[in-house]
């Protein structure tokens, strides 16, 4: 039967088809973004306001460290200058001059702790912006050879698509039914190639009736497998 033949050669067609679709489905969203790229952007993002934040509470800490030199500076001044000669008053300013020391030993470990943080934030940023920039030039040298693919694989489709509409007019418009039913239904896999040699279905693989090779041997009309109900085809 000459359409089973077209049917055959149609759906080997469509597979074809479907290939060009989905390689061109590929490319299209490789052209619209790059997901390492974008992932690469939004960690340099990330660790540069951690950065900002920890510098912003490193200069803060050097801010408040130095008040409290001052401060300290300022009691020592008045307890060792010669002005305070009163005991009680004296022995205020001492447990001051105490009391800012242990501040400033505290101010001092936490600015050390945000120069600390700051610096290894420093060099992870480094290293975030260096590995964005490497994603940002493949990106850029990737994109010609992307737009080049996207535009041949849009012609082949094109030409697949005419190629198609060619073979279409000489099957009959219930059997291209069934066929784009089975199509959708069946994983894209309509026609079925029988293996005339074992008598069985090229697909499923399940041994036909000999009623049913009979018929497709005689070419009677539409015959399909009563496992998987593909359309048989022998060659």
């Amino acid at each position: 039967m000459e359409s089973l033949k077209q049917l055959y050669e149609l759906q080997e067609l469509d597979w074809t088809r479907a290939e060009k679709r989905n390689a061109l489905a590929e490319v299209r969203e490789a052209l619209a973004g790059d997901p390492q790229l974008t992932a690469a952007q939004r960690r340099m993002r990330q660790i540069e306001a951690q950065h900002s934040e920890c510098n912003a509470q490193w200069q803060s800490a050097q801010l408040a460290a130095q008040r409290l030199e001052e401060q300290l500076k300022n009691v020592e001044n008045r307890l060792y200058g010669g002005a305070v000669t009163n005991v009680r008053e004296l022995e205020a300013f001492q447990e001051e001059q105490a009391a800012l020391q242990s501040r400033i030993s505290a101010a001092e470990d936490t600015l050390l702790e945000h120069m600390i943080a700051t610096e290894e934030l420093q060099d992870a940023l480094e290293d975030a912006q260096r590995t964005f920039a490497t994603l940002q030039d493949r990106r850029r040298d990737l994109l010609p050879q992307l737009q080049r693919q996207e535009q041949a694989l849009a012609a082949e489709l094109e030409a697949l698509d005419l190629e198609r509409a060619e073979l279409l007019p000489p099957i009959p418009p219930r059997t291209l039914a069934l066929y784009e039913s089975l199509l959708d239904t069946r994983g894209g896999h309509a026609v079925s190639k029988v293996d005339a040699g074992r008598g069985i279905c090229g697909v499923c693989r399940i041994a036909l009736p000999r009623s049913d090779m009979q018929r497709v041997r005689n070419s009677e009309g539409i015959v399909q497998c009563n496992n998987c109900r593909r359309i048989l085809y022998l060659e």
